[in-house]
This record gives C-alpha cells, structure tokens and sequence, in this order.
C-alpha cells in the first residue's frame, strides 16, 4: 500500500495537468473561431446611424 501523501501528490498532478489541458483546448478553440468568424470587417457604425436616424422621425 502507498502512503496517503503519494496518492494526494499524484492527484495533484492529474489535476495540473488537467488543467493545462483545458487551457490550451479553449486556446486553440478560441483562436480557430476567430480565424474562421472573422473573415469579413464590421460596418457596425453604418448601420447604427442608419438605425437612429428611422428611431427618431
């Protein structure tokens, strides 16, 4: 049998590198949806003007 210390050091170790692991997942994820989502620019300040302008007639 292991001493209790060994087990909980091991523990700790599958829970960095869990965590590495999800870290660098939501990395690589977060950058791949930006690459493929932003390939066209935003004309967010047309269309809002455009938008005031009817809101206020």
């Amino acid at each position: 049998m292991r001493p209790d210390h060994k087990e909980f050091i091991d523990g700790l170790k599958l829970v960095a590198i869990a965590i590495t692991t999800a870290v660098l997942t939501a990395t690589v994820v977060i950058g791949a949806g930006r690459v493929v989502f932003d390939q066209s620019p935003r004309e967010s300040g047309a269309s809002t003007a455009g938008v005031i302008r009817t809101a206020s007639r």
